[in-house]
C-alpha cells in the first residue's frame, strides 16, 4: 500500500513539475509576463504553506510522509585494488609450502632439477649457464 502512495506522490510531483515548466516557458518570453509570474509564485507559495498549517482543508498532507520515506545514499565503501597487499604467510606456512616441491629427476624434496645432486653426479661435465 505504501508503494502505491509513493508512486502516486511521484506521479503528482511529476505532473506539477511538467505544468510549472510549461508555465515558465510561456512566461519567460517577456519581462512583463516574468514579473507577473514571479508575483503569483510568491502568492501561491504562501497559500500552499497555509494549507499545511491549517490542515483541515481535506487535502492530505504528504510533506511529512515524503520526508520519512526518503533514502539517503552514502558513499560506497572503499575497495582495495587488485594485488594490493596480499596476505602474509607465517614462517610455518612458508616451510610447509617449500616442502611440497620435489625434484623431477630424483623425487626428493628441498631441491629442484637445476640443483639436483643426482643429475650433477650423472653429468659431471655439464656446464651451467
Amino acid at each position: 500500500m505504501e508503494d502505491r502512495a509513493d508512486k502516486s506522490l511521484l506521479a503528482q510531483h511529476g505532473l506539477l513539475a511538467h505544468k510549472a515548466s510549461i508555465l515558465v516557458d510561456d512566461a519567460s518570453s517577456t519581462d512583463a509576463r516574468s514579473t507577473y509570474l514571479l508575483g503569483e509564485f510568491k502568492n501561491l507559495h504562501l497559500r500552499v504553506k497555509q494549507i499545511d498549517i491549517v490542515g483541515n482543508t481535506g487535502i492530505p498532507n504528504y510533506s511529512s510522509k515524503s520526508r520519512e520515506s526518503q533514502q539517503f545514499i552514502e558513499d560506497p565503501s572503499e575497495v582495495r585494488a587488485k594485488g594490493c597487499s596480499k596476505r602474509l604467510k607465517s614462517s610455518k606456512e612458508k616451510a610447509i609450502s617449500k616442502c611440497n616441491r620435489q625434484c623431477s629427476v630424483c623425487g626428493v624434496a628441498r631441491h629442484d632439477k637445476r640443483t639436483c645432486p643426482t643429475l650433477n653426479y650423472r653429468y659431471p661435465n655439464f656446464a651451467r649457464i
